[in-house]
């Protein structure tokens, strides 16, 4: 029988140290990923998005999960990975078990956590801007968005990131996150770095106070090419779901807001 696989980062590894089957993952998983997609039995997860996005890959079975960071990766039913500069995902199982354990995420860094922060505040809200919103979607962003007003501790913030995974579950994300994928494909910047850029431009635009959930100084990002970046978020359908109207002159706006 094969032993189960610990698929984690470089410095997640050292939590869980009995498994000897390991898999470290060092970035956001690219299209190479689906040559192992259903190749493990049995998988364990702990780290952030892109870790628990590959082990739901490669695992066919439902995985358990340690998050690390807020991307709510372990409540949701599909993985990321790119194909060049085009941000994909693939149906998966969502994961059978989810565990925050405080002494895996004390030494949270703070640009981690600012970053994760900027995730889970998206999801909520692009989840609240979505046409397809439900009760429950947006009872469960509300509820992860309570969490961010408080002076939340790192387990608080996962699990804030666990809740509004669940969200983008029922109604998956809109316009901060479509936009967010060509700023990271073209100009190299993280995902939740992004994220932050967008989130009081998109904000202003959708007539939304964010600054109750915020505690972070404004995120400058070098000079971009907007129409490349406007271009590039319309080619993903789910832009299409904002509750107000979006296209390329909307989103330039935005971007230069």
């Amino acid at each position: 029988m094969q032993e189960t696989l610990l698929v984690c980062s470089r410095s997640t590894k050292k939590y869980l140290p009995e498994y000897s089957r390991t898999f470290v993952v060092t970035g956001a998983a690219t299209k190479e990923i689906l040559d192992l997609e259903g190749s493990e039995a049995s998988v364990v997860a702990i780290g952030g998005g892109a870790v628990i996005d590959t082990a739901k890959i490669i695992s066919k079975n439902p995985i358990t999960c340690y998050p690390t960071t807020a991307a709510g990766s372990s409540n949701t039913s599909h993985s990321v990975y790119w194909d060049g500069t085009r941000k994909l995902s693939i149906k998966r199982q969502v994961p059978k078990g989810v565990y925050v354990v405080e002494d895996f995420i004390r030494d949270l860094p703070p640009t981690v956590k600012e970053n994760t922060m900027y995730d889970v505040l998206s999801h909520c809200l692009d989840s609240m801007w979505s046409v397809n919103k439900t009760r429950e979607s947006t009872k469960l962003a509300e509820q992860a968005l309570d969490i961010l007003k408080q002076n939340y501790t790192n387990s608080e913030l996962v699990e804030a990131g666990n809740i509004a995974g669940t969200a983008i579950e029922i109604c998956p994300t809109t316009v901060l996150h479509s936009l967010s994928y060509p700023i990271t494909a073209f100009y190299n910047i993280s995902h939740g770095r992004a994220l932050g850029y967008l989130l009081p431009r998109v904000c202003d635009y959708m007539n939304f106070d964010f600054s109750e959930y915020n505690k972070y100084p404004p995120v400058d990002l070098p000079a971009m090419d907007y129409f490349l970046i406007a271009n590039n978020a319309l080619k993903y359908n789910k832009i299409h779901d904002t509750m107000k109207k979006i296209n390329v002159d909307t989103l330039i706006g935005i971007l230069s807001s």
